[in-house]
């Protein structure tokens, strides 16, 4: 039977686009007292197109197997959760609905207060483009929209393992995200809604986390500084280049990477299409005084230079770590195929 009534966490869904410091944000929310903010796991994103194969939800053993086939999705997680944090018998038993967010919300729900903590944080970015299903549970979700320079986001993208390569893609990416968020407000509400700058989080985190302390209704704690002594961020780097910094403190330095940078036709195409926006969120561009709207024809090519950008990348990829991160894909390719996961030999 479901928890009817019970008491429920504080929640808050992080969003905006990738390279844009998440991670750094997280650890330092996880650090405060009563905080829950593990890793991201892409549960929402990923289940789309599988989360109807359970169907109805409203049989507890279907609730049960979806529960269990999202556990394993986060046991196989590059970056871990805390072992044996996720009971998926409670889980299933939280579910207040019968949608995929319902299953997700339950899962957050229940690892938090079993560790006794009184508000989580998720960390699914992408997430942004889900609020909709979120907000349509009924529960009571906070956003925290975090934004980067489109510049520097597209820089950190050039130099990881993962996501657009052109500078043009990251920008409509990083477009993308930011209309995303714009109808996520509006479907929240004002009263659910942050907005915070990653510069910001580096000149000054106390203060510029102070809203969402607020928000999660725990004090500021400059324990939260610590972040990077923890076990989760120590061994991060070694998983990935992508967490490369989170094993050192804050360093405001990195902020401003297009300033340090020689290839001046990298960031001019980026402000081509984002300077508008850009303004919008306290930028300045420094080539382009006005964002041009590019043409289908040109989105289209963009997106085919960006694809042979990403292959050539992928071939420079260590396969000694990347075979942690492709687990995950193997076990979401084993459920669409229908085979048994871990694969028979």
């Amino acid at each position: 039977m479901t928890v009817q009534g019970a008491a429920q966490p504080r929640r808050m869904q992080m969003v905006g686009t990738q390279r844009s410091g998440s991670n750094l944000v997280r650890l330092m929310l996880g650090g405060l007292p009563g905080v829950l903010a593990p890793p991201s796991a892409h549960k929402l994103r990923d289940f789309q197109d599988l989360w109807h194969r359970y169907e109805p939800l409203s049989e507890p053993v279907n609730r049960k197997r979806l529960i269990s086939d999202l556990t394993l999705l986060i046991d196989l997680n590059a970056l871990a959760w805390q072992p044996g944090s996720l009971d998926p018998v409670r889980a299933t038993r939280r579910m207040l609905g019968n949608t995929l967010a319902h299953a997700v919300l339950a899962i957050y729900d229940t690892v938090a207060l079993d560790a006794g903590c009184s508000a989580w944080v998720s960390k699914c970015l992408e997430n942004v483009h889900y609020a909709d299903q979120l907000l349509a549970t009924g529960a009571e979700i906070t956003f925290l929209h975090l934004v980067r320079d489109p510049r520097d986001v597209a820089l950190s993208f050039l130099r990881s393992p993962i996501g657009p390569k052109d500078p043009r893609a990251v920008a409509l990416r990083w477009l993308q995200d930011q209309e995303a968020a714009r109808t996520a407000r509006t479907l929240a509400g004002p009263n659910n809604w942050l907005e915070i700058r990653y510069e910001d989080v580096l000149a000054a985190p106390a203060e510029a986390l102070a809203p969402t302390c607020e928000m999660l209704r725990v004090p500021w704690d400059d324990g939260a500084l610590s972040f990077y002594r923890r076990p989760e961020a120590v061994g991060a780097p070694d998983l990935s280049v992508l967490w490369v910094n989170l094993d050192r403190p804050v360093d405001p330095s990195r902020a401003g990477d297009h300033l340090r940078t020689t290839d001046t036709e990298f960031i001019a195409a980026i402000e081509e299409l984002t300077a508008d926006a850009m303004r919008a969120y306290g930028y300045v561009p420094r080539y382009h005084a006005r964002a041009r709207v590019p043409s289908l024809d040109e989105i289209q090519e963009i997106y085919k230079t960006d694809r042979r950008l990403r292959a050539a990348a992928n071939l420079r990829r260590d396969p000694t770590k990347e075979y942690t991160h492709k687990r995950r894909y193997e076990f979401l390719d084993a459920l669409r195929r229908k085979r048994p996961w871990p694969p028979v030999p």
